[in-house]
């Protein structure tokens, strides 16, 4: 992560106020569960926001059913217990035992892991038995091929011939390998045609092998066409979300334990090219703040509550995270503690007591979408925004550009996972495209997934090893602020969010470089984004997680 040396210019000389943090104090509470009281009541007419408490820990102490007990059985039953023991367990050892055929993700089923592979692979494995005219034995021998293999659902749909029709095929690759259990033989419209060649494909092993394995295999759990109809219907799968405001909070824990600490927040505040952004745009617009009323939603440290408050505001300051009492301590250094109010808690489960006239927050992940704070924005948009306020930033743009970095190219082997670093200015290979612009006063979350056509042109001769993506965020106000994170610009802790191709490409001055890029949310883990570049008559994907 790229960090300044430099440190905030102190509140006498400059706007900025000084953030000198304290060790959090450790609560003697549960943070999660005990809203944490406002110390500092703003001396203005506006009551300090309450959280609302809801007693999780006494929910978390119940999750284990009661134990029904009989008076009138006795220890001579203790075997017959253990016997239903051994049962309910064998049941849980299925659940989630379906294995991806290209990652190491299981599902509860087979319809689940034919829906992800199709999600998130593109691999439409329904499409692919059904245009090679599989019967159930050359299904089961193409399923343990893929296995064995460890091949990429481009390089199976680009072989040649049927290398998985081979009896060494037959022996399961992994035990109890339910994804062999589908009746691909039960397809509409394939009835006949198995029959028909159902002798051809024998060759290599014995009938009685065959038939015994083809009958354990009957024992379908789920039709390949119910994933596939189901992904046509749009209905949602269980346990797959569309936003994150949705989730329970025990859910994201993880993720906002990962803001507790104060080492990524000074990161954060040692990047001066997005510290001085927010400071500029709320302090080169005090008229639009001065006597109003600010959100600012994940405050962290409480660096764009303390300009706020500067500006005349008075603010109430949000976080999940345990940093908020070091933001407490750092309110009262900087003598501001009477304008601004604390709540710790997640926006989507508190009660605040009035809108607001601004929502100031800093959501912005890599690639812009990463993590999906964005949702909560929206939220608070939504819910607490008073008509005719603003948001900061209120617009953001994303950018993709072709670079030329044959180093780390050879060091990334373009694998599947997008990169974060710094791409030097000398590695640019093409103009930039915009690729997604976001008007935050409008949109939806759903409006994040999108695919968008892009031209780039080669500003000189050199190898495409990769497509580099980043954005930009703006602050459209009367005095406009602009928070660059691209490679011509001073660099961000953001970085650029790199795709490297598997191989270089070369390309002359003038090229025109033409392709879709489509950018969507992984569905099993909605703060990852899946991308998916189709350029030169192929399509790569990668994770950004």
């Amino acid at each position: 992560m790229s960090n300044s040396d430099g440190e905030m210019p102190p509140l006498e000389d400059d706007p900025t106020p000084v953030l000198h943090p304290t060790p959090a104090p450790q609560p003697t509470h549960t943070p999660n569960t005990t809203p944490v009281p406002n110390t500092t009541p703003a001396p203005h007419s506006t009551p300090a926001p309450q959280l609302t408490n809801t007693p999780q820990s006494t929910l978390t102490t119940t999750n284990t059913p009661p134990t029904c007990h009989n008076p009138d059985s006795s220890s001579d039953d203790d075997d017959d217990d253990s016997q239903w023991l051994e049962i309910e367990e064998e049941g849980e050892e299925e659940k989630g035992s379906v294995a991806c055929l290209f990652c190491e993700t299981t599902e509860r089923d087979n319809s689940a892991i034919l829906a992800h592979m199709l999600d998130s692979h593109g691999f439409d494995l329904v499409g692919f038995v059904c245009r090679a005219n599989m019967d159930q034995v050359k299904y089961i021998k193409l399923i343990n091929y893929v296995r064995v293999s460890e091949y990429s659902p481009e390089e199976i749909l680009n072989l040649k011939g049927t290398p998985w029709d081979s009896a060494t095929h037959l022996v399961p690759v992994l035990k109890d390998d339910l994804l062999l259990m589908f009746d691909v033989e039960g397809l509409p419209g394939r009835q006949e045609e198995v029959e028909e060649d159902m002798g051809k494909s024998c060759e290599g092993a014995s009938r009685d092998e065959l038939t015994r394995i083809v009958l354990r295999q009957r024992e379908v759990m789920q039709r390949l066409l119910q994933a596939a109809a189901c992904l046509a219907d749009g209905k949602q799968q269980e346990g797959w979300e569309r936003s994150l405001v949705d989730r329970r909070p025990e859910e994201d824990e993880g993720y906002f334990n990962s803001y507790a600490h104060f080492d990524i927040h000074h990161e954060m505040l040692s990047d001066r090219v997005r510290t001085e952004a927010y400071r500029d745009a709320i302090l080169g617009n005090t008229e639009l703040l001065k006597g109003k009323r600010v959100l600012d939603l994940g405050c962290g440290t409480g660096i764009l509550s303390l300009f706020s408050a500067k500006a005349g505001a008075t603010v109430t300051a949000v976080d999940m995270s345990d940093v908020i009492y070091q933001a407490m301590d750092i309110a009262r250094e900087n003598k501001m503690e009477k304008a601004i109010s604390f709540c710790k808690g997640r926006l989507e489960d508190l009660e605040l007591p009035a809108k607001y006239h601004c929502i100031v927050s800093e959501w912005m992940g890599y690639f812009l979408l990463f993590e999906g704070m964005l949702d909560s924005v929206l939220y608070a948009r939504d819910h607490h925004l008073a008509p005719g306020g603003i948001l900061m930033p209120n617009r953001c743009s994303l950018h993709l550009l072709a670079i030329e970095d044959l180093d780390e190219l050879h060091e990334a082997k373009g694998g599947k996972e997008a990169s974060t670093d710094v791409v030097k200015e000398a590695c640019v290979l093409t103009n930039a495209a915009q690729i997604a612009d976001f008007n935050l006063m409008t949109i939806q979350p759903s409006d994040t997934e999108f695919s968008c056509p892009f031209t780039l042109t080669a500003t000189r001769d050199g190898q495409i090893t990769g497509f580099a993506g980043y954005f930009d965020a703006h602050f459209d106000l009367p005095c406009p602020v602009t928070l660059p994170t691209g490679p011509h610009a001073t660099p961000t802790h953001w970085k650029q969010t790199i795709f490297y191709l598997p191989n270089p490409h070369p390309v002359t001055k003038g090229e025109v470089v033409s392709g879709t890029i489509s950018v969507r949310r992984k569905r099993r883990e909605l703060r990852s984004l899946e991308v998916s570049i189709t350029w030169a008559d192929q399509t790569f994907r990668y994770l950004v997680e």
